[in-house]
């Protein structure tokens, strides 16, 4: 998660795999920053008393589709309440984790407009001074106040973020009322490691049909294979590389698939349309060759093939 969620960026690193050009094979390792993906939950409902006693609360699900392990997860809680210590609010995880977030703090005040984020010094429970602004034209993020929850988020690091999480509000009061407005689940995947590979085969040449070689009028396929040794996830990945010199990219060549053997789906040379997006995209402008993809999931690879003419 999205998020522009854990930037991967390929750009250099695959420039740099052309000098493996004359080899059958060459492997790079990178390391990246982390970026969180956000997941919102945006349907308003009551928080009345008939949700009384807390084994009836307001629930409210983030699912989470991508297969990641947790470094960090943080959440925004948005809603109108005219006692907001009326209230105890959980998050769950697929693992079955609770964590309180929120339990009958607040005084008289009203309101939660609060990113729960467990780096924060100060806890929650000193949040009994002001009323937030929470109406339905409210917009968050970003939200109006961060504190730490009441119990540490940080128990959920290490699990697989994978699946339906949580959000419990509860009125455990009588004569107060109020409303969901909305909520941001963000999560930091643990970083991901992707390594390269590009492999180079001689298709045929002019000089010999059944042991072909990289002589001038040769046709030649590269292929490069970018995957993800986890244990994160890695997302927003884009890229660059070089078409090797002294050869002619073949117009139109561009395939992609999950490995080198199964580059079967066509990528046109341009930068737009729909197979920019299927699930990587690719182009050729010039001598370089660019490539992204959107996410690629712990264990996953994908490849991009193409032909050149030796000159």
């Amino acid at each position: 998660m999205v998020i522009d969620l854990t930037r991967r960026t390929l750009s250099g690193w695959l420039t740099k795999a052309v000098i493996c050009a004359a080899m059958l094979l060459c492997t790079i390792t990178p390391g990246f920053a982390q970026t969180a993906i956000n997941y919102t939950n945006t349907i308003d409902a009551a928080i009345s008393e008939t949700l009384s006693p807390c084994a009836n609360p307001l629930n409210r699900i983030f699912n989470v589709p991508e297969t990641y392990t947790i470094a960090d997860v943080n959440i925004g809680v948005l809603l109108g309440h005219t006692r907001r210590n009326n209230l105890i609010i959980t998050l769950t995880s697929p693992a079955g984790t609770s964590v309180t977030l929120f339990r009958n703090t607040g005084g008289s005040r009203s309101n939660l407009n609060v990113l729960f984020d467990s780096a924060i010094p100060t806890s929650v429970n000193t949040h009994t001074a002001a009323n937030d602004t929470a109406v339905a034209t409210t917009i968050a993020p970003p939200y109006q106040r961060s504190f730490a929850p009441v119990q540490s988020l940080n128990v959920f690091n290490g699990q697989n973020a994978n699946g339906p999480w949580t959000l419990s509000i509860c009125d455990n009061a009588t004569g107060n009322a109020g409303t969901f407005f909305h909520s941001t689940l963000s999560i930091i995947p643990l970083r991901a490691t992707l390594s390269v590979t590009k492999i180079s085969v001689a298709q045929f040449d002019s000089v010999s049909a059944t042991n072909p070689k990289s002589v001038p009028g040769a046709r030649v396929r590269y292929c490069i294979t970018i995957s993800n040794n986890g244990p994160g996830l890695a997302t927003t990945i884009a890229g660059t590389d070089i078409i090797p010199p002294n050869t002619s990219y073949v117009p139109n060549s561009l395939r992609s698939g999950n490995d080198c053997a199964s580059t079967l789906t066509a990528e046109d040379d341009d930068a737009v349309g729909a197979d920019e997006s299927d699930p990587m995209g690719a182009s050729v402008s010039g001598s370089v060759l660019s490539l992204s993809a959107p996410t690629m999931a712990n264990a996953a690879s994908f490849a991009l093939a193409f032909l050149v003419t030796v000159n």
